[in-house]
This record gives structure tokens, sequence and C-alpha cells, in this order.
């Protein structure tokens, strides 16, 4: 007796505290991998989506209603247009109207006899009096003559092209010294360059007499000096052209070529008897206020070697 009794109390003990929690454990993650798939699966399923409803556009639209008579004539239209074998099928045969007997006509009174008539005479052609003429058919008006239209006018006559300037003979010495008495205004060098002179416009006649005085005066001057100093070798001819400033109180203020001879000899010779001849004679009271006057001359060595200035 006492041995069964030891093995079922072993058996007993063999079901432990650890068994029973890992038991329960294995259960619960069971339960929980199977409750996690269910909601995973729910979750994961597609959702249903509604049907979009098709839409119908309904366009009310307002016709007036036909008539009963545009109806019939439609039909009516219809009808001739089919033919008459249509027309006989389809509409019925319509019966003849009963003709009503005419009254009978009424006798015709008799005419009375009548009283023969005179006979009426031809009647004659009229002829129109002679006094009146057959007037005459109104005639057309005659159709405007165009104008014949006016001559062109001629064109002008092409102005004949300037001639050349013919070249001018050299004038002589005196010739050329008389033109030094020239207006000081067709100079070359205007004098209100050379130091604040008036203008020409301001100038009275007297101030214009005293300085053509003066420019006249101081080419005697230089012609002789030049014929006494500085003459040119014989066998040299030539002309060039000098400019010279002089001062208020005569000195020399410029001299200088601006248009040579081709012989350098003949322009030193013109620029030396212009400086040894200075100074020169101051302006007088008649010039004005001028402070400088410029001198544009030709100086010309002809015949002899003589200065000729113009």
């Amino acid at each position: 007796m006492a041995a069964p009794i030891h093995e079922i109390a072993t058996g007993r003990a063999s079901v432990s505290r650890a068994y029973r929690q890992r038991l329960s454990w294995v259960a619960a993650i069971l339960l929980h991998v199977v409750a996690l798939g269910v909601m995973g699966g729910w979750r994961l399923a597609p959702e249903a989506t509604p049907p979009v409803p098709v839409s119908l556009d309904v366009v009310l639209a307002r016709v007036p209603s036909v008539e009963a008579q545009a109806a019939l004539a439609i039909a009516e239209a219809n009808q001739r247009a089919s033919g008459p074998e249509s027309t006989g099928r389809d509409a019925a045969p319509v019966p003849p109207e009963p003709q009503q007997p005419s009254p009978p006509p009424e006798p015709l009174p008799k005419p009375a006899p009548q009283a023969p008539s005179e006979p009426t005479p031809a009647p004659q052609p009229e002829t129109p009096p002679a006094s009146e003429a057959p007037e005459p058919a109104a005639q057309p008006d005659p159709a405007p003559v165009p104008e014949p239209a006016p001559p062109p006018e001629p064109a002008p006559e092409p102005a004949p092209p300037p001639s050349p300037p013919q070249a001018a003979e050299a004038p002589s010495g005196r010739a050329l010294l008389a033109q030094a008495t020239a207006s000081v205004s067709q100079q070359g060098f205007d004098a209100s360059l050379a130091g604040g002179g008036m203008g020409e416009a301001s100038q009275s006649a007297a101030q214009r007499a005293a300085e053509t005085r003066y420019i006249e005066a101081w080419t005697q001057r230089v012609e002789a000096y030049g014929n006494l100093h500085y003459p040119a070798p014989d066998a040299l001819d030539g002309q060039l052209r000098i400019r010279v400033i002089i001062g208020r109180d005569g000195q020399l203020r410029l001299a200088e070529v601006i248009q040579s001879s081709g012989h350098p000899e003949l322009d030193r010779a013109a620029l030396k008897t212009v400086r040894g001849a200075a100074p020169y004679r101051p302006f007088d009271s008649g010039m004005g206020a001028r402070d400088s006057l410029a001198i544009t001359r030709v100086w010309r060595f002809g015949e002899g070697n003589n200065f000729g200035v113009q």
C-alpha cells in the first residue's frame, strides 16, 4: 500500500510552477498572434469604392406647338408629292353629291319691230390746217467737247556754267602799291584776333581813312628800305605772301611768310626787310582805340630786283 501512494505523490510533483508559467506564456502569445492577424487582414483589405453615379444632362427645349392648319398643309404636301396612286390607296373615295334638277328656262319676249334707220354718211378724213406746220423733232444736246490740255511748260534752260576765272596779269609795282589802299576788311588776318580791335561795322569813315593812310605809308617805307639794304640776286625772280602785325606804339609784333616764293633767299630778304624797317610810326588819333593792325601783302621781286608790295 505504501508504494502506490509514493508514486502518486511523485506524479503530482512533476507538474511544477515553472511549467505552468511557460504554458501560459505560449497560450498568450498564440492568442496575440491570432488577434493581430485578424486585425491586420481586416485593415489591409481594400475598401470597396462606391460606384460613381452616371449623370445625364437633360436640356429642356421650348418649341412652339404647330397649329392644326399648318399640320394639314404639311399632310397635303406629302400626299401630292407621293403621287395619285398613293392618294387613291390611302384616301377613301368621296361619294359624288346628288345633282338637283335645274328649272325650265323662261320664254323670251318677242322683239318689237324697229323703223329702218337712215344710212349714216361715211366719215371723211380730216385734213390738218395748212397754217400749222409740223413741229421739228427735238434735237439731242450736243456732247460736250473735251477741252484740249494746255501745252506743257518748257523746262527752264540750265544756266550756263560759270566760266573759269582767268588768271589776271601781274600788275606792276606801282599798281600793286595802289591796291594797298583797299579796305582793311579784305585782309587775310583779322585785326581783332591780334589784340581786341573794334568790329568793321562800328568803324567810322574817318577811322578807315586813317588806317588806309597808315598802310600806304608803311608800304612805301618797307619798299624803300628793302631796295636799299636787301637787294635780291639778279638771277632770282618770284613773289611771296607775308603777314605783319604792328602794335599801337609802332613796334613790330609778328612777321611771318604764309606763302613761300620757292627761293629761301627771297623769303629771308623779305623778313629782314620788315624787321629792319621797324619800329614804324605810332598810330595817330584818327585810328581810334585800335591796339594793333594786321597787314597781309604779296611781295614781288621783279626786274632789277626791286621790291613790289601789293
